[in-house]
């Protein structure tokens, strides 16, 4: 019984984690596609709130690979799919850290845009950190598509 409900666990972390993805992704198009910055700062204010579910979606597929791992008795690097899972879910936490502090620069300086006390160079650094984060999400989907393909296909 635990084993199905750490599993069902895991399958709505990941779930969780895909849908801040998702929304992600399009809210990032709408943001492109704003003409003026008063439509960026309000396309980006969703975005901050969708943002803080990934760590919660992170946590929880932690807590539950690891249960997982317990209850079919897996080592750390015994079988090589998990580890390379594993290897690729660290990259992605990474990742999202790494970019949910740029993304939260970002929206920092659209807002001081908008209330005219950005600095003198601000237009660079927003275009600098806009291609920054679309990159972000070019490469997320294609690694939790790789997780996802380790979990099914377990080769």
């Amino acid at each position: 019984m635990e084993n199905q409900l750490s599993m069902l666990l895991h399958l709505l972390g990941f779930g969780l984690l895909m849908t801040t993805l998702v929304a992600g992704v399009l809210l990032e198009i709408q943001y492109r596609k704003a003409k003026d910055l008063q439509a960026k700062a309000i396309i980006l204010r969703p975005l901050r709130s969708i943002g803080l579910l990934s760590p919660i979606a992170s946590l929880l597929l932690l807590v539950t690979g690891i249960g997982n791992m317990v209850v079919r008795q897996y080592t750390l690097f015994a079988p090589g799919w998990l580890t390379a899972k594993i290897i690729f879910y660290a990259f992605a936490v990474i990742s999202g850290v790494i970019f949910g502090v740029k993304s939260r620069k970002r929206g920092a300086l659209v807002k001081s845009m908008v209330e005219g006390s950005a600095p003198p160079n601000a237009e660079e650094l927003l275009d600098t950190q806009t291609k920054q984060l679309t990159l972000f999400y070019v490469v997320m989907p294609i690694v939790l598509l790789i997780i996802l393909a380790l979990s099914v296909w377990k080769p």
